[in-house]
């Protein structure tokens, strides 16, 4: 049990799961039929499993002392995590194959996103920039993945996904500033510090929460909009929190929330 465990921690399961749950709702949202539905989620699934194995790998180091991590505490072997990183990508990109060939590009430019800040962007000062550009291709994704062409409504909802996703990546990366400090990571949080981060997450996701209120028709949802502003005032605070459990727990929370206001307005174009 605790080597299955190891490997469902190893894929980064809560962010992993997340994405596949908002790229089904999407694509259903679309029009896409259940069997689109369930091949968008394995594709987020398989590469967002590939990213976080891979970057257990390459951070094995850095992770020295953090008995949580499945390849540092022993739980799962270097060489699991090879073979879950190429099995994982090889079953998203089938799934995405399946779908279209827009939608496989997708997928790929995507994982590509996620290797590259495995590799080395999230020691630079522009870490933010694969994971909130990763966050706009989702609703591209989903449309495509539903064989229908992309409203600009939608469209509009990917370059508003870029702040939002650019104040993800930043509370992630806040959730371990600490430990990126130590290993002498120096990504955009630990580049700003603490405080200024916080500042900067608060602008970022009340500019993207506003432009989603501007943007959003007036069939959307209200309720879901509302539960998306307290999840999101939920997270941003969660971020501020001394406990790095906590400040994990915001930019998911946060993630959540985008993903409620997204699927109210993605409603009102079905």
């Amino acid at each position: 049990m605790v080597h299955i465990a190891g490997l469902i921690r190893l894929a980064h399961p809560l962010p992993t799961l997340l994405n596949a749950l908002i790229a089904a709702a999407l694509t259903t949202t679309a029009g896409g039929s259940t069997s689109q539905a369930a091949l968008a989620a394995l594709t987020m699934l398989g590469i967002h499993t590939s990213i976080g194995a891979m970057n257990d790998l390459l951070d094995q180091a850095g992770d020295k002392g953090r008995a949580e991590k499945p390849l540092v505490g022993g739980d799962v072997s270097p060489r699991e995590a090879r073979v879950m990183v190429v099995v994982a990508a090889t079953a998203g990109f089938a799934a995405a194959s399946a779908l279209s060939p827009t939608s496989a590009a997708l997928a790929a430019a995507g994982a590509t996103l996620g290797y590259l800040y495995n590799a080395g962007i999230k020691r630079t000062p522009i870490s933010f920039l694969p994971f909130a550009l990763g966050v706009a291709i989702i609703p591209a994704f989903a449309w495509s993945a539903a064989g229908a062409p992309l409203p600009a409504a939608i469209a509009a909802l990917s370059l508003i996904a870029l702040p939002g996703g650019s104040a993800l990546a930043l509370q992630n990366a806040l959730a371990d500033r600490e430990l990126d400090e130590e290993v002498g990571a120096n990504g955009a949080v630990v580049r700003l510090g603490r405080q200024r981060t916080i500042v900067l997450i608060a602008l970022l996701q009340v500019l993207t929460y506003l432009l989603l209120l501007v943007s959003a028709p007036a069939t959307s949802s209200p309720v879901l909009l509302a539960a998306g502003g307290l999840l999101l005032a939920a997270g941003v605070t969660l971020s501020t929190r001394v406990r790095r459990d906590l400040r994990q727990r915001g930019w998911e929370v946060s993630a959540l929330a985008l993903a409620c206001c997204a699927i109210a307005i993605a409603l009102s174009y079905d």
